[in-house]
């Protein structure tokens, strides 16, 4: 998979499909479901309390969760987006580093579809949750809440490791100007 995924084509388009999604998402489609900055989409997903989420849900209104479920497509081809571009990045990095053969680095590239699929698995349940808050097992909605959690714990060590590997592939550019 590294090496499929070892691709500067990858990872060009998957980076301008994840900047353009990312702008969409965080700009546009999150401000309109909550009426706001689109922040309360986030607190949402890390609200761990059912009632918490029914609040926030309420304090939507009703076209703001019209608009989450016209517009959650948008979350689920970021997510997408990000994972391909993340582990694309670190495949390339990885072999530039020549990494490749190392656990300690080749196990973040799945870290980055895991991050993917905990935000695929939220979001689902998000949309469940939408369609019947008052029945909804509270378990459930603190499960939801813990996956996404995972998901934003996730994310940035996919970035530490792209920026690890970023000085290891300077410092290796360094060493081979000076022989």
């Amino acid at each position: 998979m590294l090496k499929k995924l070892n691709n500067i084509k990858v990872v060009m388009a998957s980076g301008i499909l994840t900047a353009a999604m990312f702008v969409v998402v965080m700009f546009l489609v999150n401000p309109m479901i909550d009426g706001k900055d689109g922040f309360e989409v986030i607190l949402l997903q890390l609200a761990f309390d059912k009632e918490a989420g029914v609040n926030i849900l309420n304090s939507w209104g009703d076209s703001g969760v019209s608009n989450f479920n016209r517009y959650i497509f948008t979350d689920y081809l970021y997510a997408v987006s990000y994972s391909i571009f993340f582990a694309s990045l670190l495949s390339m990095l990885i072999f530039s580093a020549k990494k490749e053969k190392s656990i300690k680095y080749t196990w973040v590239v799945y870290l980055a579809f895991f991050a993917a699929l905990c935000d695929w698995f939220e979001n689902t349940v998000e949309l469940f949750f939408i369609k019947n808050m008052m029945e909804f097992p509270s378990t459930l909605f603190f499960m939801h809440s813990t996956v996404s959690a995972l998901k934003w714990m996730a994310l940035p060590v996919v970035i530490v490791y792209i920026v690890v590997l970023l000085g290891k592939r300077d410092s290796i550019a360094n060493k081979s100007l000076e022989r």
